[in-house]
């Protein structure tokens, strides 16, 4: 739970930075690698306590495509634009899911009423 706080918190980060200081990322050649290397950490701590494992698996994703755009921007290779929308959109999924796996938490016995063919039973 406290790494998916992390990550809600390096999401936003992200969307602030990339909104109100866009030329963040252009004038450090380290600060995107190392955000996509701490949201890739961050969701891999938080796979271990989370109860679906796919928010954390998105996550994983969207911090190798933080780094995909950092290896772009090394080279040159990436746009001003490009810069924006790629830090935007991933800090904005990245703060989404990571509350979502947060917050969710499944009711006790929840998962005990649900019958092989996969629909709720009646009470």
């Amino acid at each position: 739970m406290i790494a998916n706080l992390l990550n809600t918190l390096l999401g936003l980060w992200l969307v602030y930075v990339s909104v109100l200081d866009p030329d963040w990322a252009a004038a450090g050649i380290w600060k995107l690698p190392l955000a996509g290397v701490l949201v890739l950490a961050l969701a891999l701590w938080a796979r271990a306590s989370d109860h679906r494992k796919w928010q954390s698996a998105i996550n994983l994703v969207l911090g190798a495509l933080l780094l995909v755009l950092a290896g772009l921007h090394w080279r040159n290779a990436a746009p001003p634009l490009l810069m924006f929308w790629g830090v935007f959109w991933p800090g904005v999924l990245v703060a989404v899911f990571a509350l979502w796996a947060a917050l969710y938490r499944p009711a006790p016995g929840a998962a005990a009423r649900v019958t092989q063919a996969g629909q709720p039973t009646q009470r």
